[in-house]
């Protein structure tokens, strides 16, 4: 049997250490729930909205947002504290920079709550679509409340 150095059971040791350390650390940082809403198709003249309502953390949720196109690039993202009971709303609309040849976008939105050990039960989520002009609405995505 090969005697082994004990420099050398020392630092194994200590990269396994090291290995589980950062594995829990990534686990700190990662949203404990994420919430995605299914794609809707946006023109020039639209609004997308999402809608947000804390209704069950009596000190707030840490929370993060943000709309994403049909190939995966982030549009717009943000992050908030949202108190009890408190309504947050968010709006993308989008910029005519693309030109007359994308009439149509397809947006999904995607919401993280950040703060640990909070349900998706706590966050009430809408996503609106609705006409910028005459603020009718076209769609709506949303559950209904207990």
């Amino acid at each position: 049997m090969k005697n082994q150095n004990p420099l050398t059971k020392l630092t194994l040791l200590f990269a396994v250490l090291l290995t589980l350390g950062a594995a829990r650390a990534q686990d700190d940082i990662l949203p404990g729930v994420s919430i995605g809403f299914a794609p809707v198709g946006l023109t020039m003249d639209q609004t997308v909205r999402l809608n947000l309502v804390n209704i069950g953390v009596p000190n707030g949720m840490f929370i993060s947002w943000r709309f994403i196109d049909a190939s995966g690039l982030t549009l717009a993202q943000s992050t908030a504290t949202l108190p009890l009971g408190k309504i947050v709303s968010v709006d993308f609309k989008r910029q005519a920079s693309l030109g007359p040849l994308f009439q149509r976008a397809e947006v999904r939105a995607q919401v993280d709550i950040v703060s640990a050990g909070v349900p998706s039960e706590s966050l009430r989520r809408s996503l609106e679509l609705f006409n910028t002009d005459t603020g009718a609405t076209t769609v709506f995505m949303g559950a209904v409340g207990p």
